[in-house]
């Protein structure tokens, strides 16, 4: 990862829905090499890690993964939480990380709303707060940290059906995150964008 700017797709919430997960990484794999979409890594917020290495293979994504346990998942050696540094050696480059924040969410109220979990990737010395557990898709800033859920690639409660996010690391500007879905089209799986 070094790059002035970095795309990471961010996925979460699989459930062993092994045909949605290939849709989503074959789509990236096809973007790493068809649209101009370089992504330096992929970020799996739990429920399912299982899943990653099989499918990634299968789709040919081939990119580092960094991934959290999930209250699903049975892993012990996959972390609760994690602490993400993006660094930039562009030309344009400050030379000051990115930190993201990784969890699945569930140890931090995420179902009562942002306030926990954003308190804790500050103190984690974070701005921003990854996680999954509510299997919608959400983005938001709050007390000045950045929350993203990319909703669930497997066992979606978002009427959007099927989500996942890009999230977009710059050192020279905010934070942001592309959100797209998952949608059947004469039998085959197709990805849309979506709008929040």
């Amino acid at each position: 990862m070094n790059k002035d700017n970095v795309s990471i797709l961010v996925i979460s919430d699989s459930h062993g829905n092994m045909p949605a997960l290939f849709a989503a990484l074959a789509w990236a794999h096809q973007a790493n090499t068809a649209q101009n979409t370089d992504f330096a890594a992929a970020i799996f917020l739990g429920d399912g890690g299982d899943d990653l290495e099989p499918v990634s293979a299968e789709a040919g994504f081939a990119v580092p993964w960094y991934k959290v346990r999930g209250n699903g998942d049975h892993n012990f050696l996959i972390p609760d939480t994690l602490v993400l540094e993006i660094p930039f050696k562009g030309e344009n480059s400050l030379n000051v990380p990115r930190k993201l924040f990784l969890t699945h969410g569930n140890r931090f109220g995420v179902d009562e709303g942002g306030q926990t979990i954003a308190a804790a990737a500050r103190n984690a010395g974070a701005e921003a707060a990854l996680f999954g557990h509510t299997h919608t898709p959400y983005c938001s800033m709050v007390n000045g940290i950045f929350l993203l859920n990319p909703g669930s690639i497997g066992r979606s409660r978002s009427n959007a059906g099927p989500t996942f996010a890009v999230l977009e690391c710059s050192n020279t500007s905010p934070l942001n995150a592309r959100f797209f879905c998952l949608a059947n089209k004469s039998r085959k799986i197709e990805v849309r964008k979506l709008e929040l």
